[in-house]
């Protein structure tokens, strides 16, 4: 499943928990995976699905609040059932994508958001104190690796 797939599942998934915004999408699937996809994807994803029946537009103020339909529950329900079958066919690292897509706590979600703060410290002028926390987990670690 191409990534376009897969953000139209995380949008889904984000939205069974409660409507939100373009915006609040796009800042929790940033924090939820450290990727933060672009508005010109998650706008026009949101129309189409918005088209197709599977969410529903309520405006507020000058803020558009995007609901899951009924019909967009049943969908998601169907993905995520055929979800399992899409395993058997993905490679290894893709496996991996959809199996922390399902654990909130599994390293591959940990590891982008890592980046995403290295970046951010970068950009205020902490590489060094970055740098050292990094070498500092990785030291540490390779020492549990060693220890059995």
């Amino acid at each position: 499943m191409a990534a376009r797939g897969m953000l139209k599942f995380w949008v889904l998934k984000l939205l069974s928990q409660g409507s939100k915004t373009g915006y609040e999408l796009i800042k929790e699937i940033e924090r939820e995976v450290g990727w933060q996809p672009s508005p010109g994807s998650v706008y026009p994803l949101l129309q189409m699905l918005g088209d197709g029946g599977l969410l529903a537009a309520r405006p507020v103020g000058n803020k558009v609040y995007w609901e899951l339909t009924l019909e967009g529950q049943r969908y998601l329900n169907e993905l995520w059932d055929r979800r399992k079958e899409w395993l058997k066919e993905l490679g290894i690292k893709e496996q991996a994508v959809w199996k922390a897509f399902d654990d909130p706590n599994h390293p591959m979600r940990l590891l982008p958001r890592m980046a995403q703060l290295v970046r951010q410290a970068f950009s205020q002028g902490k590489a060094k104190e970055a740098f050292r926390i990094l070498e500092e987990a990785r030291d540490r670690l390779a020492k549990l690796v060693e220890e059995g």
